[in-house]
């Protein structure tokens, strides 16, 4: 004979009802507020609503797997659940409060006959578990994660190298995640800029924040394949405002074409995520006269988000974040040869040295934007296995290859910047898995005396050849 055990909770949080609805029905995101959760997938594509499947992995070791039969917008959900322990109807409800909204989760789970005895000999378990989800959902939805504060022991690890180079790898990821908060922001109402958002890094960030609901401007230089991705994304994510700007960011006549559109348009960017890049060798120069890597790399962000400037600051509280690289700490900046002209080339320095004046253009930002609300920051994805490392770096992608990230887990900073609460606390840094990381680990790729001035007056110089 079967056995069933039924869970009631409320909880009230000071959340807009919308905001809550939005968070909670995202249910693969249960791995978020949920402890007994290992990781939540979304099986189906389209809309939230009526039909819509996820799959649960549980850390006790096997899978739920979620229905929704009933869906009433920013009122109820009502979910069957198949798994191999437990079957269960679950139902969520919410009702808008003077200060917020109440929240009440009922579920009612069905053990079978030759698990009744667990469930009778464990009474409480369910009981615990159902009010830890909870209490874990209240917290998430509280939104109330303290500022980011740089850790003595990440900065030692960076310093010793070794293992500092392990945190680069998917098991650096992996231990930085069991640390992570959620990030419950509402993102219905903000608009993101995303370059090189066709592969890879971009990509992974566009289809995280398209399923979250957040406006998405992806510039590509591809028109038909960016075309592709923006109607793939609205099907898959049901979120149809998803457009495309089409510009090669490599010439700097595209960049200043682009941002003037985007200006034109009006809309705020919450979020300018310049993402951009390429490894070239050999040493090739744009149609416009430019070394590659110094175009593509370093001054097109700089122009993009000096000429968007304006529609950060009018999102009152606009994010910049610079795409980084871990080649980085191995250069300093060289204002005096920015286009690599003077030697040997090599397009893995002056990728790396292209990255190194991203990061002081950062700071430089970051500190004269203050005063507007604008927040810049600057991450390293690690070490991920993106088409960009396959096809630049085959010997170091073949090495690495059981030690590389996924596309997504390299993107999650950069989506962690430009939605957590807590991420706008701080400005001018550089990051990686949600930590803040030193700029630099070897005194020698520290900038020389006026080194920094140097680079943003040359900057500026180029900036205005093109305007």
């Amino acid at each position: 004979m079967s056995k069933t055990t039924r869970l009631d909770e409320t909880i009230e949080v000071a959340r807009p009802l919308n905001e809550a609805f939005a968070y909670i029905s995202e249910f693969n995101r249960i791995e978020e507020w949920d402890p007994a959760v290992a990781k939540g997938i979304r099986l189906t594509d389209g809309p939230l609503g009526v039909g819509t499947k996820f799959r649960i992995d549980m850390k006790a070791g096997f899978s739920l797997y979620y229905t929704v039969t009933e869906w009433e917008a920013e009122h109820r959900l009502l979910m069957t659940v198949d798994s191999k322990v437990f079957t269960a109807v679950e139902e969520i409800l919410f009702v808008k409060t003077p200060t917020g909204t109440r929240i009440r989760y009922i579920a009612i789970f069905t053990f079978p006959s030759a698990l009744t005895l667990l469930a009778k000999t464990f009474p409480g378990v369910m009981d615990r578990v159902g009010k830890s989800a909870v209490a874990g959902m209240k917290r998430a939805l509280e939104d109330k994660q303290p500022t980011p504060v740089a850790s003595r022991g990440v900065l030692l690890a960076d310093k010793l190298l070794l293992p500092g180079l392990v945190s680069f790898t998917k098991f650096g990821y992996r231990r930085a995640r069991k640390k992570q908060n959620p990030v419950s922001a509402y993102l219905g109402d903000r608009h993101a800029v995303i370059t090189g958002a066709t592969s890879g890094l971009g990509l992974a960030t566009a289809e995280i924040l398209a399923a979250r609901g957040m406006s998405l401007t992806l510039v590509a230089r591809d028109k038909a394949k960016a075309t592709r991705l923006a109607k793939d994304l609205i099907k898959r994510s049901g979120n149809p405002r998803i457009q495309v700007e089409i510009a090669d960011l490599s010439l700097i006549g595209d960049v200043t074409a682009v941002a003037d559109r985007l200006l034109k348009s009006g809309k705020p960017i919450d979020a300018l995520i310049n993402n951009a890049g390429a490894l070239t060798n050999p040493r090739k120069v744009t149609t416009e006269g430019l070394e590659t890597s110094f175009a593509l790399l370093l001054l097109s962000p700089y122009v993009l988000t000096e000429r968007l400037y304006p529609l950060l600051k009018q999102a009152h509280g606009g994010r910049v974040i610079n795409v980084l690289s871990g080649g980085m700490y191995a250069e300093r900046i060289h204002p005096d040869d920015l286009q690599s002209s003077k030697g040997s080339y090599s397009g893995s320095v002056a990728y790396a040295r292209a990255k190194r004046g991203l990061m002081i253009v950062t700071n430089q930002w970051a500190s004269r934007w203050k005063k507007d609300g604008i927040v810049v920051n600057a991450m390293h994805p690690g070490w991920a296995d993106t088409p960009g490392v396959e096809s630049s770096l085959p010997a170091f992608h073949r090495l690495t290859r059981p030690f590389l990230r996924s596309p997504e887990e390299g993107a999650d900073t950069i989506v962690w910047l430009a939605t957590a609460t807590e991420a706008a606390k701080v400005s001018g840094e550089f990051w990686l898995d949600r930590q803040q990381h030193p700029a630099h680990i070897l005194s020698r790729t520290k900038e020389r005396a006026g080194d920094k001035q140097r680079l943003l007056d040359a900057l500026a110089e180029f900036s205005k050849k093109f305007s």
